[in-house]
């Protein structure tokens, strides 16, 4: 048999990670089948399996995938940018991914029920909070946005106002109604 090059089986994860995604924004993650991810994906359901131990497995790196990006957004101005501009980012990513914010919300749903599936969804949260501290930490030191409340704090109404926002694309509010609720809530929030 084979060797499988590490190359190759990174690449076939990521793909099933994608197609998982896909699945699992267009149905669901209850209804989303296995077979159907794997069919998707171009492979034998026990292929996917030697990958993915479990469709819970496969929620757990679409997380941690949906997180790396968050970091990715707001780890650039850390990097010599001084601006709010990632919040700006951070918006459009949510229009542009309006069709899959809903399995922010069913991970919380499912978490009241599930103790697994509750672990996945505190760990994005924490997550989320910690990019969000030390990105406003940072605007707060450089005297950007206001330095007398927490960042901590700071972080959570942030993430408070992410979760409304993402609700209010979901049920398909007017998008420059929303759009403009998101931009003086955040100056409301910051400024000094």
């Amino acid at each position: 048999m084979p060797k499988v090059v590490p190359e190759y089986k990174k690449m076939a994860k990521l793909k099933i990670i994608q197609v998982a995604y896909q699945v699992f924004s267009k149905k669901g993650y209850h209804p989303s089948k296995m077979d159907e991810i794997a069919s998707e994906v171009g492979v034998s359901k026990a292929t996917l399996y030697s990958y993915f131990e479990s469709k819970e497995d496969l929620l757990k790196m679409i997380s941690i995938s949906t997180s790396q990006r968050l970091t990715e957004i707001f780890q650039k101005p850390l990097e010599g940018q001084d601006s709010l501009e990632p919040f700006e980012e951070l918006y459009n990513k949510m229009e542009e991914f309006q069709g899959s914010l809903h399995l922010n919300f069913e991970i919380l749903s499912l978490s009241s029920h599930d103790k697994n599936i509750r672990e996945i969804g505190k760990n994005i949260y924490d997550e989320k909070m910690d990019v969000f501290q030390v990105f406003l930490e940072n605007l707060q030191n450089k005297g950007m946005i206001r330095d007398d409340v927490d960042p901590r704090i700071l972080a959570r109404l942030v993430t408070a106002l992410y979760t409304d926002i993402a609700m209010q694309l979901i049920m398909g509010f007017n998008k420059s109604e929303v759009r403009e609720t998101w931009d003086k809530s955040l100056s409301a929030i910051l400024e000094k």
